[in-house]
């Protein structure tokens, strides 16, 4: 009877200890323990160069982005920014690049925009699209000002991630 009970209580505290691991390592709690997971985190390079009140009207989003890529896939073909001010755009993603399908219209509001280290034109807003619905997402535009990244629902960009979206400017 002792050694049962004694088995039960190491069966439990070996459960107890194991789900202590896994709760930390879904929680992010543990350091990577191998070359190999250290090699899956990406370097992160000090984003902000220069936060800006304003941004330079030759570096700004504002203008018609597309990738033929996306058409008929279920995400934008072709997406307009058209300034309003203060940081503001009316918005429109339009179902294909040649601006066929359905379009979505709505408005963007630029929480923070800065130049990135690489003279990105880097940027976190939040779209609400007519009707109600709104998410946050950050958007890149490269330093020849002629690509937009953009991505919802994340603290950095990641092009291998999900929701991320490329745009060439037309």
């Amino acid at each position: 009877m002792k050694a049962e009970k004694t088995i039960a209580m190491l069966i439990i505290l070996f459960i107890v200890l194991l789900s202590s691991c896994v709760t930390d390592q879904l929680f992010n709690k543990t350091e990577p323990q191998s070359e190999s997971e250290n090699e899956q985190v990406e370097d992160v390079k000090e984003p902000v160069q220069e936060v800006l009140s304003e941004i330079p009207s030759n570096q700004d989003i504002d203008g018609t982005w597309i990738n033929a890529d996306y058409d008929n896939e279920g995400r934008s073909g072709k997406v307009v920014y058209t300034k309003t001010g203060g940081g503001t755009y009316n918005y429109e993603a339009i179902d294909k690049s040649d601006g066929s399908g359905n379009i979505f219209p709505g408005t963007v509001k630029y929480i923070e925009r800065y130049i990135d280290s690489e003279g990105r034109l880097c940027g976190k807003s939040l779209v609400t699209i007519e009707g109600g619905m709104s998410w946050e997402t950050l958007d890149r535009i490269s330093a020849d000002l002629n690509t937009l990244e953009h991505q919802s629902g994340v603290a950095q960009i990641n092009p291998d991630g999900a929701r991320y979206s490329i745009y060439y400017r037309q």
